[in-house]
């Protein structure tokens, strides 16, 4: 039989003092871990942060692409719908006291027909809607033209089929890059 060995007062306080210590150490690396882990994360936001700007830099060029097409191509062959457009004025803005606040990308007019056109590199369902309260707010800007024809048009690289629907169904007029010319895509077409 083995002998029970006695702890004194001394060794279990030493004991108590080394788990002490050692508990200090792990509270230590913890925080050290934690201010590590932190500083990680901050790196990470950062470079989330530009990534973030780099992708909207390539959207934002995408877009300028877009819109530099369609403004050379309309500006190069100012014609639509068969008929010749004596103006093509880009990035129209009322002044100088505008009724209802609004940009048009790009407009043609001739003596009784304006073309209203919305560029977008990659046309959105929520783009087609949009085409009417440009209408609204370009005949409440510009009441001299109230006795002109309006076509409301969408101009992209790439509508998808639910667009073409939609726009089918409302008589927006779809124009898409074929090449190095503008295609309308549309059947259904309206004026207004």
């Amino acid at each position: 039989m083995k002998k029970k060995e006695e702890i004194t007062w001394a060794e279990i306080t030493a004991k108590f003092n080394q788990i002490a210590e050692m508990q200090k150490e792990n509270e230590q690396l913890r925080k050290k871990d934690v201010r590590d882990f932190h500083a990680k994360m901050d790196r990470l936001d950062k470079l989330f942060a530009q990534t973030r700007e780099q992708i909207g830099g390539i959207s934002r060029s995408n877009g300028e692409f877009c819109e530099e097409y369609f403004i050379n191509c309309f500006k190069e062959y100012p014609t639509f719908m068969g008929e010749k457009y004596d103006r093509v004025v880009e990035y129209l803005r009322p002044y100088p006291e505008p009724v209802i606040e609004d940009e048009y990308d790009l407009v043609l007019r001739n003596g009784h027909s304006i073309v209203l056109i919305e560029m977008k590199y990659k046309a959105a369902m929520t783009d087609v809607g949009k085409m009417f309260s440009k209408l609204k707010s370009y005949r409440a800007n510009y009441p001299m033209f109230n006795n002109y024809k309006i076509y409301l048009c969408l101009a992209s690289f790439r509508f998808s089929k639910n667009i073409r629907e939609k726009a089918e169904k409302e008589g927006i007029v779809l124009i898409e890059q074929k090449g190095d010319q503008n295609e309308v895509i549309s059947k259904n077409i309206k004026t207004w």
